[in-house]
């Protein structure tokens, strides 16, 4: 009981200026979402505080909008799922919001001096450096696309069939690409992604984060999560897999997880070590034969 009191504790951090680890929070809140924290997971709620490593997941029919520090934003549409400052290779920017799959729109000013850096974006097949700019995302297990609202941000492809080069994106550019190929330029009228996406991404939405500044709300804790809520997540490229092995090791002892994660070794075979630690025990010294004790 005691163990679970202090989880919930850590896991409430305020929407307020004396919150050291927040990064940003939840300040528009139009239908259900999940934040997946630690090895909980909490019911998104307006004024929630965020931290590195949370895990934003939106219902089919939500609207979330996340502002952050740097007075960045970010508006995640219907199902989607997000990770903010997900692990990343030596060398790249610390704060980063990772698009696995779904919708979503961010804006970003330029950079005050004192203030810090803003959101790199990154999906399975693309990153953009933080620039002052305002893109819509829509990311699949297949494809992205990035409509270039504002701004100019530079595009590094990902993955296989990327290209070497960065892609120089400019306003009113949309830019397409599918697994294994490189990414093409096509004028916005040739797109049905006005149509698709999200409404309330056509909308100029205001800032509320000072309405939250004071207030202290509450993290309220979720029911325990399956394997399959989590799976995208579990089968990602390993950079963002292997810290999940640890953030989610206790979850092995359930008959359930335990059984999904078995059968889908082969997608996250960093699970092998904690499913059958005996297979990792050192090698006893072979016994001589004929060898005798005197």
């Amino acid at each position: 009981m005691l163990r679970s009191l202090v989880l919930f504790a850590a896991m409430a951090a305020p929407l307020a200026a004396g919150a050291a680890e927040a990064m940003g929070g939840i300040t528009i809140l139009e239908g259900e979402a999940l934040v997946y924290r630690g090895a909980g997971r909490l019911l998104g709620a307006e004024g929630l505080a965020l931290a590195p490593g949370d895990i934003v997941q939106t219902a089919p029919a939500t609207f979330v909008q996340l502002e952050f520090a740097d007075r960045s934003v970010a508006q995640l549409g219907p199902a989607t799922r997000a990770m903010l400052n997900p692990p990343a290779e030596r060398g790249k920017a610390e704060r980063a919001l990772y698009l696995l799959q779904g919708w979503a729109k961010v804006k970003q000013a330029e950079r005050e001096p004192g203030k810090p850096a803003g959101l790199e974006l990154r999906t399975p097949w693309a990153e953009i450096p933080a620039a002052a700019s305002a893109l819509v995302l829509h990311a699949t297990p297949a494809a992205l696309t990035v409509f270039v609202e504002s701004g100019e941000p530079r595009l590094n492809e990902r993955g296989a069939g990327a290209a070497t080069a960065p892609v120089a994106l400019k306003e009113g550019q949309l830019y397409q690409r599918k697994a294994g190929a490189r990414g093409e330029l096509e004028s916005l009228s040739q797109s049905a992604l006005l149509q698709d996406m999200p409404r309330p991404f056509r909308d100029s939405l205001p800032l509320r984060a000072e309405r939250w500044r004071e207030q202290n709300v509450a993290a309220r804790p979720a029911p325990d999560f399956g394997y399959a809520d989590v799976e995208p997540w579990l089968k990602a490229e390993p950079a963002l897999r292997k810290p999940l092995v640890q953030r989610w090791k206790a979850k092995a002892r359930d008959g359930a997880f335990r059984a999904a994660l078995v059968q889908n070794l082969s997608a996250h075979p960093e699970w092998d070590p904690v499913l059958f630690p005996e297979k990792y025990l050192p090698k006893r010294a072979p016994t001589v034969a004929g060898a005798s004790s005197r």
